[in-house]
């Protein structure tokens, strides 16, 4: 979950706030596998049992239940920003392990861990290209406001691809390569914005009075489904709008702050809400409009 500065520090506080409190373990932050059998997701539950809820690891879990869930994370920092490969045999992860943020990449056959940003300021929101030869991320190394980059899986060459003063992060390309959503703060609040990769025209896509993050493009590229809401509330929600700007619409109410993500045939969608009071993972069916809870 990569946001502003002040929107990483507000929900890091928040979260060990709550967790301070209640000591309530959170699943959040659901990524669907490439192929739609698997969630990736972050936990605290061993934060919250060793006294230290700000500790979130990284966990992956077959969606029908044929297995249990694998830990790929072991240490006391706060991971987040998953992100699969095409393939589906590595997750790009950012992570404060090394006491700041930096993009990891995790082999889950080999279990190596590759940290492939390695600066002293902050990186995270890790994408892959469709092709998988590049990582995108976001990163403030030459900008304290931050920008976006490019990594080189091959060359690992890092190569900066926006200059300005404004905010932009969470970047997602569309599923026919053409257009990056992002998010970026360029008229004072978060919203989202589309940039099409070739003429690099960009077109403001939201403009909510709240904050509108972690973009994701629906699988036929006709949509996008994003987080939207308040930590003055703590009230969030998942909110679709067509990718001309029409329509826009609440389609899941009583989330988290984290990202939703489509299912691979755009059937389903899945989240994180504390409804029932711990926070765990749900998968919403976009025909049935039915709620499953696949975490406990």
């Amino acid at each position: 979950m990569y946001t502003t500065k002040i929107g990483v520090v507000l929900l890091a506080v928040s979260l060990f706030l709550s967790c301070q409190e209640k000591e309530i373990p959170q699943n959040t932050h659901p990524m669907w596998s490439p192929d739609g059998t698997k969630l990736a997701f972050i936990s605290n539950k061993i934060g919250v049992e060793n006294n230290n809820p700000i500790n979130f690891e990284v966990y992956t879990m077959n969606v029908d239940g044929s297995s249990s869930i694998i830990r790929h994370t072991f240490n006391k920092a706060f991971e987040s920003d998953i992100n699969w490969s095409p393939d589906g045999t590595k997750l790009a992860v950012k992570s404060f392990s090394d006491k700041n943020d930096e993009v990891y990449v995790i082999d889950l056959n080999s279990k190596e861990q590759t940290n492939i940003s390695n600066h002293s300021n902050a990186d995270g929101s890790p994408v892959w290209s469709s092709n998988n030869e590049y990582l995108y991320f976001h990163s403030e190394r030459d900008n304290e406001n931050g920008e976006l980059y490019s990594y080189n899986l091959k060359t690992k060459v890092i190569k900066r691809l926006t200059n300005n003063n404004d905010n932009e992060y969470s970047a997602v390309w569309s599923p026919d390569g053409k257009n990056i959503a992002y998010v970026s703060n360029k008229d004072g609040d978060d919203d989202i914005y589309i940039m099409n990769i070739l003429s690099k025209k960009v077109i403001q896509l939201t403009n909510n009075p709240l904050s509108d993050w972690y973009p994701q493009w629906s699988p036929d590229g006709k949509s996008i489904i994003f987080t939207y809401g308040d930590w003055n509330t703590d009230i969030w929600e998942i909110r679709i709008i067509n990718v001309d700007g029409a329509a826009e619409s609440k389609l899941i109410e009583q989330t988290d702050s984290g990202n939703a993500s489509w299912h691979p045939e755009g059937t389903k969608i899945a989240f994180a809400s504390s409804r029932s009071g711990k926070g765990e993972i749900y998968i919403y069916d976009l025909t049935s409009k039915a709620i499953k809870k696949i975490t406990k």
